[in-house]
């Protein structure tokens, strides 16, 4: 006789490890603080590749006005704007990868326990069967 109840959960579990369950697993190889801390810091050398890209446009843009202020000693301003244009954009890029990772995190743990219940569940079903199964055999 077929168990309904068994099949249901054979096949969400099966979905869960050919669907999501690959990517999870991968994830699953890190803890929580590594894998956020991996994130954060391809995140931050991906900003600063970024920023750099930028500020080479920008530098190309105002070539004229930069290449006067090094003629005339008055770099300063534009040191300035470097640094705290690089630091800010360094931060809320980095806040956003924290965000994202965390949150991508807690999901995988989320999504990890339900299919630990489902484990359980199906053990416990395969534990009724075996038990009637050797009062029948008795």
């Amino acid at each position: 006789m077929l168990n309904s109840e068994k099949i249901r959960l054979m096949t969400r579990l099966t979905v869960y490890e050919e669907g999501l369950g690959v990517k999870d697993g991968r994830t699953a190889e890190y803890f929580r603080n590594d894998y956020i801390l991996f994130g954060l810091v391809g995140s931050f050398v991906a900003g600063s590749l970024a920023w750099g890209v930028c500020a080479a446009v920008y530098c190309g843009y105002f070539f004229e006005n930069i290449f006067f202020s090094v003629y005339e000693n008055s770099l300063g301003t534009y040191l300035r704007l470097a640094v705290t244009s690089y630091a800010v954009f360094i931060l809320i890029f980095l806040l956003v990868t924290l965000l994202v990772f965390y949150r991508r995190s807690a999901a995988f743990a989320r999504r990890r326990g339900m299919y630990q219940q489902d484990l359980e569940a199906l053990t416990e079903i395969c534990d009724r069967e075996i038990g009637i199964k050797e009062k029948d055999a008795v």
